[in-house]
């Protein structure tokens, strides 16, 4: 885990560093916006954008607009959720006097996300397998870390990127919280705590709103357990812990648009009229599940090894020329697949509802999230990090249930070098492929480190 640590640290270094906010850290205008009274961000529109006819029509604000912001009676908003802003960034401003950039924000809450799903992945290992070997805990941590597209949000620390990173936090320490639950002292307290941290995610990022499902095994596994297994208040307890949140961003919303729904996209100025597509639509999940999934990088010998490759097509409606290159998670991190092995898992944990509640909790939480994100009008990669940690998380249990099946059956000289290659291949494609994302970002910012690497790489014939 330090490894993987030290790895987003340097990534987040050579991605724009960790110094003083600049002129794309919209999160600190919206900061400085509250500390001087109101709600908009602090950078104001110029008078070319205050005396255009239609500033929301592309064509018009192009050279006057600041970028993705939501414009709305002279003021520029935040489409971005404001939880990181309202959990982290305003407090370290009023304690220290100082300014907190987004890139060190973005690394904070990925390194509070891998923790987090590193400690689910620990505890399951070590309550319901115990006998698994130390090494698959070890290759755990490291897939989990580089192999679930986390590091795109870090090559490329801006504002795009800081509401993923802020709800993959929160959403799994929604999961600790729900596995704690279930095999704690305090399930009531413990599905409040869960309820809040969910209700921060959304707050950060609105679509986490559907991994609400993840409450449902573990209070329906409550209920069939009977007495001593207080699931309605469990179930209430959630509910208030992520109504408080939802309240405070409904009326969050009110007070800057007038309509609690509301949440700037319609407002928000980018290439395209934002209030005249759709965003969302069944017909996008054919083609986001290829890309997702099965869009292959470009593999070579040479330094960086695999990189990502363009899209292109896709439905009526779909910005295909706006999505950005993509490397298929099942065919980049093979270890993805160790999911398939999950009913030897569930099987494992006959004995003990818990585990199957907690298994099927993550599994609806994935679902729901790879939902959300399959539907979306424009594919991008770190969209992946949305749901790709809680699918990895997935395939590890599936590995722990393979492992001991194979064990069982004397296959485990057979299964357990197939798992570990899987692994190894997902920790070192997940390195390689970071170098490249956002179109080679690191060689554009840091040509320094990019040379250093090449040369390196040349030195080994490669």
């Amino acid at each position: 885990m330090a490894l993987v640590i030290f790895f987003y640290h340097w990534t987040v270094r050579t991605g724009g560093g960790f110094g003083s906010p600049h002129e794309e850290d919209y999160y600190n205008f919206l900061v400085q916006g509250w500390r001087q009274g109101h709600l908009h961000m602090s950078k104001e529109p110029s008078p070319q954008m205050l005396a255009l006819q239609d500033p929301y029509d592309p064509d018009q604000n192009r050279d006057v607009r600041l970028a993705d912001a939501s414009y709305y009676k002279g003021h520029y908003y935040l489409y971005f959720g404001a939880a990181p802003a309202f959990i982290l960034m305003l407090p370290y401003d009023l304690i220290t006097g100082r300014e907190i950039g987004t890139t060190t924000a973005i690394f904070i809450f990925c390194v509070i996300g891998y923790l987090a799903a590193c400690a689910l992945w620990l505890m399951i290992r070590a309550r319901y397998f115990p006998q698994s070997s130390l090494w698959v805990g070890c290759l755990g941590v490291l897939v989990l870390g580089l192999g679930t597209h986390v590091l795109a949000l870090e090559r490329r620390p801006l504002v795009w990127e800081l509401p993923i990173a802020t709800g993959f936090a929160f959403s799994f320490l929604a999961l600790v919280g729900v596995y704690s639950a279930l095999h704690g002292k305090w399930p009531v307290m413990s599905f409040a705590i869960a309820g809040f941290c969910l209700g921060l995610a959304v707050a950060a990022r609105p679509t986490c709103l559907l991994g609400a499902v993840m409450y449902i095994p573990p209070l329906w596994q409550m209920r069939r357990a009977g007495a001593g297994h207080p699931w309605m208040q469990c179930g209430a307890a959630a509910a208030c812990g992520l109504g408080v949140c939802l309240l405070a961003v409904l009326m969050h919303n009110f007070a800057r648009f007038g309509d609690a729904l509301e949440f700037g996209q319609n407002y928000q100025l980018s290439g395209i009229y934002e209030s005249r597509v759709h965003h969302f639509s069944l017909a996008y999940i054919p083609h986001n599940t290829y890309l997702y999934y099965f869009h292959p990088g470009a593999w070579s010998l040479k330094f960086p090894f695999v990189s990502t490759l363009p899209v292109t097509g896709g439905p009526a409606g779909f910005l295909g020329n706006w999505s950005e290159a993509i490397c298929g998670i099942g065919v980049t991190f093979p270890f993805v697949w160790l999911a398939l092995a999950l009913p030897l898992t569930w099987r494992a944990g006959a004995g003990d509802w818990r585990l199957r509640a907690f298994m099927g909790s993550l599994a609806m939480f994935y679902v729901a999230l790879c939902l959300a994100i399959l539907s979306y009008f424009v594919a991008a990669e770190r969209y992946m990090a949305d749901f790709a940690p809680a699918l990895g998380l997935l395939a590890l249990c599936g590995w722990l249930g393979l492992e001991r099946w194979a064990v069982r059956v004397g296959g485990n000289r057979i299964a357990a070098p197939i798992a570990v290659t899987a692994c190894v291949v997902t920790a070192v494609a997940g390195i390689f492929v970071s170098f490249d994302y956002h179109g080679g970002l690191l060689r554009r910012i840091s040509p320094q480190d990019w040379d250093a690497l090449k040369q390196f790489f040349s030195r080994l014939g490669l």
